[in-house]
């Protein structure tokens, strides 16, 4: 966390000092990657941790890489222009980048806390299952953004409905959520502590002595809330998708940025474009 804080606190400084864009995406995102070396300078990590680290670097340093190289050859985001041209928007667009980068890396960062073994015996199937719904979402991701780079360059001026973006308008959304989906699987068992390493709640086992069915109703009670408390660090991870989703579902619909109200200045007197954005699903695609 300390180095998402640090990142961010000099972007915004860059920010107010230069009003520069070029060094956004490339601080915000590669804030993941910065991220993941701690772990990697330490030694006798748990698997599930160097799984996921790696997982992070590898997707942090292509995303921020390839939208650091975008910056170069566009010079500046017109999407936030107004909220940069004040020292107040500045800060705030940098603390908004710092909430995404500790919700996003919540599954992560808890997974790190967790060195022992998984609950119920949780082996490398389970880091297997993840690291193969981790690739899908970064090959989604990849592939889009590639697509749409192209496709910008062979047809300037003109919205990219090809490949992956014919069936979704924002392909590249899709494979962020599936990937960071992925990346909570990895850690999903190392989430929940073994009861026999959790501290409970309640201590105790019910009986039928006096109390009769209300001592088993009582038992069952705290029963499920020492069960609730062992997964209380995925209970924390699952915001992280759900964060995600709310994010990226605003900026799609334009709720949260003037990103629609951007591409219809552009592209609203184009009948094809008015039947994209009416037939094709923002972000999940109909099948």
């Amino acid at each position: 966390m300390e180095f998402y804080v640090c990142t961010n606190v000099v972007g915004f400084l860059i920010s107010v000092a230069t009003g520069s864009h070029l060094h956004l995406d490339l601080i915000g995102t590669g804030a993941f990657a910065l991220a993941t070396i701690p772990t990697f300078l330490q030694d006798n990590v748990a698997l599930h941790s160097q799984w996921s680290s790696w997982a992070v670097a590898v997707w942090g340093t292509k995303l921020a890489g390839f939208l650091f190289f975008r910056a170069t050859q566009t010079g500046h985001d017109k999407r936030l222009e107004e909220v940069l041209l004040t020292t107040t928007g500045t800060f705030q667009f940098w603390l908004v980048t710092f909430v995404w980068n500790a919700f996003c890396s919540l599954p992560y960062l808890l997974g790190l806390c967790n060195t022992g073994g998984g609950v119920g015996g949780a082996d490398g199937m389970v880091l297997k299952a993840g690291g193969a719904v981790y690739a899908l979402g970064l090959g989604i991701e990849t592939i889009a953004d590639l697509q749409k780079y192209f496709f910008k360059r062979a047809n300037p001026g003109k919205f990219c409905n090809a490949g992956l973006w014919g069936i979704s308008q924002h392909p590249n959304y899709l494979g962020n959520l599936i990937l960071w989906f992925g990346i909570l699987v990895m850690n999903a068992p190392w989430l929940i502590e073994s009861s026999m390493s959790a501290t409970p709640l309640f201590t105790g086992a019910p009986t039928t002595d006096g109390a009769g069915i209300i001592g088993l109703l009582v038992g069952g009670l705290k029963s499920s809330v020492n069960w609730l408390w062992r997964c209380r660090r995925l209970i924390v991870a699952l915001v992280s998708p759900l964060f995600m989703w709310q994010l990226f579902n605003s900026q799609a619909s334009g709720t949260m940025m003037n990103t629609v109200e951007l591409a219809k200045s552009k592209y609203g007197n184009d009948p094809a474009y008015k039947d994209y954005i009416e037939n094709v699903p923002l972000i999940f695609p109909k099948f």
